[in-house]
């Protein structure tokens, strides 16, 4: 069975047995080394059976892996990856590619990674992935990689907001061209990433060369979900936040002005903790106001929840205005059962959200 799509004929949803295929968005600012980090991707033996969206293939220099066969706006490489530009519409781009697959004119394929554009927002993406009734049942996001460059990227980020909503966004990121600095820049580097998100993974890549796991290996911490160790996956913001408080900011943030090497005053993250067991409808509640009335500035929250009457954690996550489906897990994977949320905000102060977490705790079931 078929259903129509903007005068397209589409695939139906994939099958109850088919697991949908994983997808990976690879962001970054302009100049900050995505392309090259995915073009020695794509010369990996055991990336062969991998889609990869691009915005244009003037992006990306693939002439030296040679083009096997054109069709229309899809090319096959000579190692087998399928690459094609979006041409309007992301959804249409991804169900075209199913499509071509299963009629036989394209090769199968396992996994898909979407490059963005330098100045790209990568949360519309999520969404998509997240939401697009067409989409959700044959594609699900596994992580979000952001790079960005050791030389520039201070001043990149002081300068353009959207670098920060790209690094917010990620799981992973890869610092870049770090052999082209000195080991105070890379520090600094580091330190700036720790205060903008610091539940992500962070990796120096010189020239590209990264393994094929970083972007697309099995779940663990940098994945978009929490496969395996919980406590990586929050970060050290909340993993150290301390237990003698209800709150804790992890870091002092708001005492920046003592830290040559913060890059923004108006980003910020910290970890709330709580120990009370938060009711489940007033946890919906709470999460669904926070986001109507600050989206735009909630650039990302990641949570582990205690739920009251629950015998395990309830997982949480938003990127901006998008909340993602809580996720319960069957048992507490370590001693600590705490409630702890990581926020990375911009403009909204941690007194403002601790007051709101403080009627959530008083809330009854």
């Amino acid at each position: 069975m078929t259903r129509q799509r903007t005068g397209m004929t589409v695939p139906s949803p994939a099958t109850p047995d088919s697991a949908p295929v994983p997808v990976t968005i690879l962001t970054g600012f302009l100049g900050s080394g995505k392309t090259t980090v995915l073009n020695h991707v794509l010369q990996a033996p055991d990336m062969a059976d991998t889609a990869v969206i691009i915005n244009e293939f003037g992006e990306i220099p693939i002439d030296h892996l040679l083009v096997e066969q054109a069709i229309e706006n899809t090319v096959v490489l000579q190692n087998g990856c399928i690459c094609c530009t979006v041409r309007g519409d992301l959804v249409d781009t991804l169900l075209d590619l199913v499509r071509r697959s299963r009629q036989g004119l394209l090769p199968p394929f396992s996994r898909v990674a979407i490059e963005t554009t330098g100045l790209a927002d990568p949360t519309p993406i999520i969404q998509t992935l997240a939401n697009d009734r067409m989409i959700a049942p044959l594609f699900t996001l596994h992580r979000v990689v952001a790079t960005l460059d050791a030389v520039n990227g201070l001043s990149t980020l002081e300068d353009y907001p959207e670098a920060v909503q790209q690094l917010t966004a990620a799981d992973c990121i890869l610092i870049t061209k770090s052999d082209l600095t000195d080991a105070n820049g890379v520090t600094a580097i580091r330190t700036a990433l720790q205060r903008i998100n610091p539940t992500a993974q962070s990796h120096l890549v010189i020239q590209g060369a990264i393994t094929t796991d970083l972007i697309f290996g099995s779940p663990d911490a940098h994945s978009h979900q929490p496969h395996g160790d919980i406590n990586r996956w929050l970060g050290d913001a909340a993993v150290h936040s301390g237990h003698g408080h209800h709150h804790n900011h992890g870091h002092d943030h708001d005492h920046a002005h003592n830290d040559p090497n913060r890059h923004n005053a108006h980003v910020r993250a910290f970890c709330m903790r709580t120990a009370q067991p938060i009711p489940a409808k007033a946890l919906e509640r709470w999460l669904n106001s926070l986001l109507s009335l600050r989206s735009k500035d909630l650039l990302r929250i990641k949570g582990i929840v205690h739920v009251a009457g629950r015998p395990g954690p309830v997982i949480i996550q938003a990127v901006q205005h998008l909340l993602h489906p809580p996720t319960s897990l069957a048992n507490w994977p370590d001693d600590d059962h705490d409630t702890r949320i990581v926020f990375i905000t911009r403009d909204i102060a941690p007194a403002a959200i601790e007051a709101s977490l403080d009627l959530l705790r008083q809330a009854p079931s």
